[in-house]
Order: structure tokens, then sequence, then C-alpha cells
């Protein structure tokens, strides 16, 4: 008897809907993209039981005759190829012609379709491996197709299903991922006969993304858009203040369908890279048009994933893209002095508190901190520290900050060399009239429209960032010998790491020897590290230098390293600045790339409008 076996028609086709067809928004999916490749305008989609029991599209497509009908859900039959080039000339949503035939090989399908110029709608239903004739029926103009009891003859696979609420979350991110890129079409959604969306058609995608994502933040989202090399990009980026906690809220298009891309994921990352923090993502919609001989969308059963002629093109195009925009915008945030609402959107309300949770906490405490500062002392212009401090009715002595007003003709101390007093270097019409240090971690800058919040930390450590990256691309960072080498004991690690990045060490300015076993003697170190913080630095770098062992860009080593070395370099929160140093540091913002955010992504300054702050005083 022979081993190997002709698998039966219902067989292959509950294969093939295993590959298709793994849960109701599978379903959707599908229908919603046949739909819309016969031209429909209008599309509803009606389910009950998170897709269970009923899963309903109807649209105002061109609709098929009896012959059509018939063939529509016989394996491999599709109206979208003819030959083996068209393969490589796609410019429909489905193209495979297993959707129909997988799904009803799973369900209880019925189909009533009708032409425009037909007098008469027709029918067709199938349930696992029985198919019924077509049949005359009634209907208006369009398809409307009807899927029950999903998987009632898989019932291994009903066991894997969610609850109906999980279930309805995966196909409102299905729509969501339809929808976005087409708003032209209407869209209803109901959920056992309850409303969940109704997106009117629009021309506009902004308008069509606020209905996902709401409009504070769709108002605030940056457009792109760039035609070059055959490629053309456009779309919305968020502002690195408005970052998610997971990967979900970036939405990538290729020629009208979402796709998942590591190119154009790292192209994202790189270009937010120093802009936000390391856990963190940003709000993105891209839609990509590139001519289809140029990608190959025919590589994963559900076409999510692709192929590209030249992936780098592609890589180049959207880090330019997003960066240039970056660099012309002003990336200061705005600080909300209200608590946030969860915007309405297609993730889940837990990954919207946990998303608010980081900024908003952050917000709290320096809104907290200034409120605090304002109840109970009255600053003293141009009076440091060191001069006395402000008592208030219960005998507690509270700090007195420094207050910028008007410039003072005061040498500034060196407190960082790469931030130069000299008058040459100092545009001192870019600083506020008033500026005032509080808690002396933050830097308050009176502006036209209110007032900036400056963390001296984070701003100081963009600055040095900047410069050091100049000083790195061109030659070595300066660097001192030490008159008595500095011994510091290390792991076999750090000895290996010492030897492959050795060209990266040297630039750095750092010269390492082989001291003993497990030390290593520190001849030469950065001017700019103190020596206090330089065994620290080291240690840091060579553990950094092991973990970024394996396949890594040499660029992302020492961008993580400069980033490492400017933050233990800058002014730290609790240091105090005179009004000379104060003016010196901000003197340098607006001459930095990327002023908004540190190396590491977190914001340098927060904007206090004069609205927020009557607002508080309830004055409006």
């Amino acid at each position: 008897m022979p081993q190997i076996q002709v698998l039966s028609d219902l067989l292959v086709n509950k294969i093939a809907a295993g590959e298709v067809i793994e849960r109701p928004a599978s379903v959707v999916k599908e229908l919603v993209e046949n739909s819309i490749d016969s031209g429909a305008t209008r599309i509803e989609i009606a389910i009950e039981q998170g897709g269970r029991k009923l899963i309903r599209v109807v649209d105002d497509g061109v609709g098929m005759d009896r012959e059509d009908l018939a063939l529509s859900i016989q394996p491999h039959a599709t109206s979208k190829i003819t030959s083996e080039e068209d393969l490589f000339g796609i410019r429909t949503m489905g193209f495979r012609g297993e959707a129909l035939p997988s799904i009803g090989a799973v369900s209880q399908l019925q189909i009533v379709s009708r032409q425009a110029s037909a007098d008469e709608a027709y029918m067709i239903r199938a349930a696992g491996s029985k198919i019924e004739p077509v049949t005359a029926a009634a209907g208006p103009p369009g398809t409307a197709v009807e899927v029950r009891e999903l998987f009632f003859n898989v019932p291994a696979r009903q066991k894997f299903l969610r609850t109906p609420q999980t279930e309805m979350g995966h196909i409102t991110e299905q729509l969501a991922r339809i929808a976005l890129v087409h708003p032209q079409i209407e869209f209803r959604l109901t959920h056992n006969g309850r409303p969940i969306h109704h997106l009117r058609p629009t021309e506009n995608m902004r308008s069509r993304i606020a209905d996902f994502y709401g409009k504070e933040l769709t108002d605030n989202m940056l457009e792109i858009f760039r035609q070059e090399r055959g490629l053309t990009i456009s779309g919305f980026v968020a502002p690195p203040a408005d970052t998610r906690s997971s990967s979900k809220w970036q939405y990538v298009f290729l020629n009208g369908r979402f796709i998942r891309d590591r190119f154009v994921t790292q192209a994202i990352r790189e270009a937010y890279r120093g802009l936000i923090e390391a856990n963190r993502y940003p709000v993105i919609i891209l839609a990509l048009q590139i001519e289809p001989d140029n990608v190959d969308i025919n590589v994963h059963p559900t076409k999510i994933e692709v192929r590209w002629r030249n992936s780098n093109v592609i890589f180049s195009q959207v880090l330019s893209v997003i960066r240039d925009r970056f660099l012309n915008t002003d990336l200061t945030p705005s600080m909300k002095t209200d608590q946030a609402t969860p915007d309405k959107t297609a993730a889940s309300d837990l990954d919207t508190k946990a998303d608010l949770t980081d900024q908003e906490a952050r917000h709290r405490a320096i809104r907290e901190s200034i409120a605090d500062f304002f109840k109970r002392s009255k600053p003293i212009v141009g009076g440091p520290p060191s001069q006395g401090s402000l008592g208030t009715p219960g005998g507690s002595q509270h700090h007195v900050p420094t207050i910028l007003s008007p410039p003072t003709p005061a040498e500034p101390r060196d407190f960082a060399p790469t931030i130069p007093p000299d008058s040459e270097t100092i545009d001192i019409q870019t600083i506020p009239d008033n500026v005032i240090q509080i808690h002396r971690s933050y830097l308050v800058a009176e502006t036209p429209d209110g007032m900036l919040i400056i963390d001296q930390h984070a701003l100081h450590e963009r600055i040095l960032y900047e410069q050091l990256s100049e000083q790195f691309s061109n030659r070595p960072l300066e660097s001192q010998r030490m008159l008595i080498p500095e011994t510091i004991d290390v792991i076999p690690d750090h000895m290996e790491v010492m030897e492959t990045h050795a060209d990266t060490i040297k630039q750095l300015g750092f010269e390492l020897v082989q001291f003993g076993p497990n030390t290593i003697a520190v001849h030469a170190a950065p001017t700019l590290l103190k020596e206090g913080r330089m065994p620290e630095f080291v240690r840091g770098m060579l553990d950094r230098l092991v973990a970024w062992s394996g396949p890594t860009s040499a660029e992302e080593i020492t961008n993580d390293l400069l980033s490492m070395m400017a933050c233990k370099a800058a002014v730290k929160a609790g240091d105090h600045l005179d009004p000379a140093e104060i003016r010196s540091l901000l003197a340098q913002r607006p001459k930095v790339a990327r002023s908004s955010n540190c190396p590491h992504g977190r914001p340098t300054s927060l904007r206090l409008t004069l609205g927020d702050i009557e607002r508080q005083f309830k004055r409006t």
C-alpha cells in the first residue's frame, strides 16, 4: 500500500484555512480586502459573539454574476491574476484565491451578490465539504458575505479562540490596519448590534487617524511626504513626546496593504534614536507607494511580509524623511496641566494607562515643584544661595533660587569645558530675560506665551553629546595623560573587548594597558571626564562593549558610548549654577540639533502656556 496519499479537497482547504484563517479577525481581513478590490465605497461589518456566531460583510462593490459566484469558492480561483507575469505586477489587495474556499471549509458560508446592471441577485451556500448550487435571490447591488459558526467542524481550533471581547479587539485592530490607509471608504462596525465604529469617508488621512487615536494626539502629529528614487512616502509621525509602551501603534502600509518589515522598523528606530527612551515606541503611520516589480509580496500566506529589490533605498528614504521633518520642527513638548484623558484608540485601556504613567508622573512632579516654590518663596533678584535663605512664619528655611535678570557681566566657572564663556559664541538674543533655577535641577525661563522648564542635566547632556559626536567623526577626542596611571580591576571579558574594540577606545580618548591578569592601567583619558568619574566610566564602557558583542554596527556602539560619556560629564540635578553659567548653558540650546531631548530620549524641556497657568489660578 503506498505511503503517499492525495489529500481530499476538504482537507486541502482546511490546511489552507490554518494558514490564512487564524481567528475571526482573519476572516474580516480577507472579506474586507475583497470588498475593496471590488471597488466598494461603503463597507458594513456586523459581528456577533466576537465572530464566533456571525461575521457579516456587506459592500456596494461591482458584485458577481452567476458564473463568477460559483467559481468564487473554488480553490485557487481568482480574477486578480491570469499569468505568471501578473505575480510581479500585483496592484490589488487579494490574489491567491484561497480566502473564500478556506472560510467555507471551516464555517457555514453564504454569499449573495448582484451586479448593478442585473435584475436579480444570486446566492451560494457552503458548509465544510457541502456546496449548494447557485440560486436566484433578492439583494441590492454589491456583495453580502455571511460567515456563521466559525470552526464548527474544527473543534480543536475553537478551543484556541479567546473571549468575545478579546476577539473583538483583534477585529477592531484589523479594521484599523485597513481603514487608516483607505480613508475614502466609509466603514461601519457593529458588535452584537451595538455600534463600534462609523468611519465616514474623507480625503484627509489625518481625520481618519483621529477616529482611532483621538483628536489631541492627531493634531500634534507631523505630516511627512517624499517622492524620490521610485518611492513615495507619505503619512504622519508623532513627535517624540508622544510615545507608547508597545510597537503596535506603528502602522506601515505598502501600496495600500498593511505590512511588517524589519528595514522600515530599523529606519524608524534610527530616526527616533536619542529622542525617545529605549523602551518606548512612537506612534507612526507610513504609507509607501512603489512599483510592484520592485517588491515581492508573495512571501507569506497573509501577505504581511515583503521582499524588497533594494532594501537600502527603503531604509535610507524612510530614515531621512522622518529625520528631516524633526530637524525642521520645534520638538519641545507642552506640559499638560490637567490629568490626561486616555485617547480613543484601537489599543487596550491598560496599554493607554501604562503609556501615560511615566510621562504624566514626570510632568506632575515638575508641576508640583514649581507650584510649591511659588507658594512658599519669593525670588531675590541676583541672590545666589550662599547669600541667604528666605524665612517663613513657621521658621523653616527655603532655598533661594538663582535669578537671571538682567544679564550680569560675571565670568562663568568652568563647570563644563565644552560650554565656552567666550562672548562670541553666545547669542544674547536667544536667552529669555528672566531665568530662575529651582531645586538646583530645573531652569524656568519666561517666554512670550508662558514659560519654559528646562532640565539642566538633560540639556547639558544633549549639548555635550552633539559636540562629542562632531569631534569623534573628525578626530580622536581630546585627552590628557595621567601623571600616575590609575589601575582598575576587570574581568576576562573586559580584556577581550579591549582588543576587539581597540580603535574605538582610542578614538574616545582612552589609553588602556593590561597591567596584570585582572587589572588594567589607564594612562590617558578624555579631558571631559573628571578624575572621580573616570574609573566608573571605564568599567561602564567595557561592560557596554561586552553587551554589544555580536552583529552590531560600529555606529550603534559609538553612539551609545558617547551618550554615556555625555551623561557622566554633564552637570547633575542638585548642582548649583550661577547666572553666568545658566546663560552659557542656555546660549548653546538653539545651536544643537534635537535639543528637545537628551541622548537617551528624555525631554530636556517642557512648555507651560500662559493659558495653562491661568487655568491653575482659576482665572479662566
